[in-house]
């Protein structure tokens, strides 16, 4: 039996359900048996009448007059990674503590905070590439310019990339693989439960 996911707030990487029980709609995509979310939002289900009966799960970006989501420190974000260089990766943040930000907030993730215990081996371009979406703690408001990030733990890191187009599987905490080539690329990987 398939659990209710109506009205779920998701983001990238989360698990909608079984591709078996629903199709992924858009903001959605299937990977392996599963069909996870591909944007921020609320998980709509709707039946759809065809030859036979499905359901269809699709994310819809949420439109509200609630407060603004602000983030604070030690908050858990999803933010995707703009653009790097040698010293941080430049990021949007798009969620805070599971609730999607009305406006990005910009923020960076310096290399001394990509991993528990920093080395002169860590390397941005071996964490993240530019459109990857990121699990990340907030360590500080930073200045007025930006938020400072984390990924410094196991459950911290990439939950969402793509290679040619196509979304790439977790094969282990430092490495992302494309299902379509086999093409293996590092990341800084978020082993999430």
């Amino acid at each position: 039996r398939m659990e209710s996911v109506e009205d779920l707030v998701v983001v990238p990487g989360d698990r909608i359900g079984l591709s078996a029980d629903i199709q992924a709609g858009p903001g959605c995509y299937v990977s392996g048996t599963q069909v996870y979310a591909s944007s921020v939002g609320v998980v709509e289900v709707t039946e759809v009448q065809g030859n036979e009966k499905y359901k269809q799960a699709q994310v819809v970006r949420i439109q509200s007059r609630r407060a603004p989501v602000v983030p604070t420190t030690d908050s858990i974000v999803i933010a995707k990674v703009q653009s790097i260089n040698a010293r941080q990766a430049k990021v949007s943040i798009l969620s805070v503590n599971d609730s999607p930000c009305h406006e990005p907030f910009p923020a960076l993730i310096r290399v001394q905070d990509v991993r528990p215990v920093f080395t002169d081996s860590v390397q941005i371009i071996e964490s993240f590439r530019p459109g990857d979406f990121v699990r990340a703690a907030v360590i500080n408001l930073g200045d007025s310019r930006a938020y400072l990030l984390t990924t410094a733990r196991d459950d911290l890191g990439v939950v969402f990339a793509t290679r040619e187009g196509v979304t790439m599987g977790i094969v282990d905490a430092n490495t992302m693989q494309c299902p379509r080539t086999l093409a293996s690329e590092p990341r800084k990987v978020a082993l999430v439960a």
